[in-house]
């Protein structure tokens, strides 16, 4: 029979062991989003008028109250002129009403002067019934003469208050023609030009304010579960720049066709 070489023995492999547990694993999930302003305003005209003068482009940075439109306001203009003159033509009958109204003053405390004297000389029979109905008449008359003064001052007074109030009001208007930034910030879109016809509502430039941004991700319905509003997440802005940031809102608002969700970090 053949014999066999004897083998050497195997060397004992040493191993560790470890306790089986159940834990909770970290999953991460990344969306796709854009970057933001929080406030954005859309600058239109409140009139209707030909667009004089444009003095900004997109990308300009512009201060609180700068002008950024100008439209023709010579219709406007003649609006305010015409309202200035009807105020100063009710200014110009103040003077004379006022010198009326003191006359008729004047008059009536010499009528009734004369009539307070009249009625003691009656007392006394030293003139006759005619003369005092002479002067109680004098009286009525300068009594109505003062009255009329005077209601034509307070008609003439609605008149000033509605003159103001139309030149104020077409002064408003003519201001309408001068578009300013309603705050500091960037110009990012501009769809007017010079000789456009602005019209009440429509869309002239857009302004994203300064300072304020947020991150709108689109997420799967499928995650949304997992986000809640205060939750901490990690944004990455152009590939490489970390930032911490925090959910803000939830859209609650499904997107039909990628059945996704806005949420604001």
């Amino acid at each position: 029979p053949t014999r066999r070489a004897a083998q050497p023995p195997t060397p004992p492999v040493t191993v560790q062991t470890a306790a089986v547990s159940t834990r909770d694993w970290p999953a991460s999930y990344e969306a796709t989003g854009t970057v933001r302003a929080r406030t954005t305003a859309t600058i239109s005209s409140k009139v209707t008028g030909y667009v004089q003068q444009v003095s900004v482009q997109v990308g300009d940075r512009v201060r609180a109250g700068q002008s950024l439109i100008t439209l023709d306001a010579r219709d406007l203009d003649v609006s305010l002129r015409r309202a200035e003159a009807g105020r100063a033509e009710v200014q110009s009958a103040i003077p004379e009403l006022e010198n009326g109204t003191a006359a008729a003053k004047a008059n009536l405390d010499l009528a009734q002067a004369t009539f307070h004297r009249m009625e003691e000389l009656a007392a006394k029979k030293s003139i006759s019934n005619q003369e005092l109905d002479e002067a109680s008449a004098r009286l009525k008359a300068a009594q109505a003469n003062f009255e009329m003064t005077r209601s034509r001052r307070t008609q003439l007074n609605s008149k000033m208050a509605v003159a103001d109030q139309e030149v104020r009001a077409a002064g408003i208007m003519r201001d309408y023609t001068h578009l300013a930034a309603p705050f500091a910030g960037v110009v990012i879109t501009k769809t007017v030009e010079p000789g456009n016809l602005a019209t009440p509502g429509a869309p002239l430039l857009t302004i994203e304010k300064d300072g304020l941004y947020r991150l709108e991700a689109s997420v799967d319905e499928s995650k949304l579960a997992a986000v809640r509003v205060g939750q901490a997440v990690e944004a990455v802005i152009e590939s490489d720049r970390k930032l911490s940031a925090r959910v803000a809102e939830i859209v609650p608002s499904v997107d039909s066709a990628s059945r996704t969700y806005i949420v604001k970090l």
